[in-house]
């Protein structure tokens, strides 16, 4: 492929996958979530091969614009960069993320032990509940009378 039809495809993907970003429901509260950085990687046919890995990054600015009927309340704007590697995209994100004041792997961590936390109380929960029914079953059966010869 060609640099005239690369950046053909390039400018086609990145205005749909704009188009498809900013309609979703979460889009206007990305960056108060602190979700500042998105990266996509496209992929042709094989004759065509890698178009590249696009990067989305918000900035806090006013870019001028005046909306009659404003979805978006937050000033900002969504730059973008192409990569031509995947390893490229890859590098940048992993620094990004060696920048955040956070580690989100631990932040994954923590989820995870929540989420068993709350699934280990209901199947506790559970075998209660089935205990106590079966307890009432059975109380609620006639005595037997024990045969002995």
């Amino acid at each position: 492929m060609d640099s005239k039809q690369r950046e053909g495809l390039r400018y086609a993907m990145n205005t749909q996958f704009r188009y498809k970003f900013y309609n979703q429901t979460e889009f206007p509260f990305l960056p108060s979530m602190g979700i500042r950085h998105i990266f996509q990687s496209f992929e042709a046919p094989q004759e065509l091969g890698y178009i590249g890995m696009l990067h989305l990054w918000w900035t806090m600015e006013d870019n001028g614009i005046v909306y009659d009927n404003p979805r978006n309340f937050v000033k900002g704007t969504w730059h973008g960069e192409w990569f031509d590697k995947p390893e490229d995209g890859i590098r940048k994100a992993l620094q990004l993320q060696k920048n955040d004041c956070f580690n989100p792997e631990k932040l994954i961590q923590v989820h995870r032990n929540y989420i068993n936390d709350i699934q280990n109380k209901k199947t506790e929960d559970a075998i209660q509940q089935h205990l106590k029914e079966e307890e009432e079953m059975n109380d609620s059966l006639p005595d037997k009378k024990i045969l002995l010869n």
